[in-house]
């Protein structure tokens, strides 16, 4: 009876575990799409501060979409307690442009953090054997990780250059916007970088645009031709198998 009950609370928490594990892209996606629209205010305390919780809860939510070991989680941690300290850090000591450089660190870790991110979600979604939902909204988490991740690249390099990269001094926000507008290639012209650096982290973005509708969406439509291949030829076979089992006519 003992072992039967040992049983049973193994079989329940490797249902729990098989629950807990499962995708979480579209939670990953929200976080995501709130961070972009939080960096609109980012130049506002609350903002920060509500970023910042949103940056810890993609570091939970990311562990258990993408499944990583314990290997990997233990090379990330100390990245990710970086990240908390730097970002926790700028939401508190910055009182205007006299604390850029504080929030030009934070962007360095954020770009860490971001990649990191961004790794794991490749790494899960390039793995998948067949196309759902969840495999959806995890490509679509991939391109706004690589948005936020060049705006906070971009941020980084006006801060630390002697000269604004774009000619003249921007508003916090602008980065994102111009970050998402040359990801997906569409050089409004508004907003222009002026220095060599910028300009090729610029291009790189572009391409990295480019590279993904090349490569995780084209993924994404032959495994999705695979599997409606694969449901064909199942159901003809179990056609055939089904004309075979009826019984002739006397």
């Amino acid at each position: 009876m003992i072992e039967g009950m040992t049983d049973l609370s193994q079989l329940g928490v490797s249902r729990f575990r098989d629950v807990r594990v499962h995708d979480r892209f579209g939670t990953l996606l929200t976080l995501l799409v709130a961070a972009f629209m939080l960096n609109g205010f980012i130049e506002q305390r609350w903002a920060r501060v509500v970023l910042v919780g949103i940056q810890i809860a993609l570091l939970v939510v990311v562990y258990y979409s993408t499944r990583i070991d314990g290997v990997t989680r233990n090379r990330l941690l100390f990245p990710f307690i970086l990240l908390l300290g730097v970002s926790i850090g700028s939401m508190l000591f910055y009182e205007g442009a006299g604390s850029d450089t504080i929030l030009g660190a934070a962007s360095i870790v954020s770009v860490l953090i971001y990649a990191a991110v961004l790794y794991l979600v490749v790494r899960r979604v390039m793995s998948e054997r067949g196309v759902d939902l969840e495999t959806i909204l995890g490509a679509l988490c991939i391109y706004f990780l690589l948005g936020l991740m060049f705006s906070t690249v971009f941020h980084a390099l006006d801060v630390f250059s002697s000269t604004p990269i774009f000619g003249d001094p921007i508003a916090r926000p602008d980065y994102s916007y111009f970050s998402f507008v040359t990801l997906t290639t569409l050089g409004y012209g508004d907003i222009s970088p002026v220095s060599d650096l910028a300009r090729r982290v610029a291009v790189i973005e572009a391409m990295c645009g480019q590279v993904f509708l090349a490569t995780v969406i084209a993924r994404m439509v032959s495994l999705y031709g695979a599997k409606d291949l694969a449901e064909q030829i199942e159901q003809a076979e179990q056609a055939g198998q089904a004309e075979q089992t009826e019984p002739e006519a006397p």
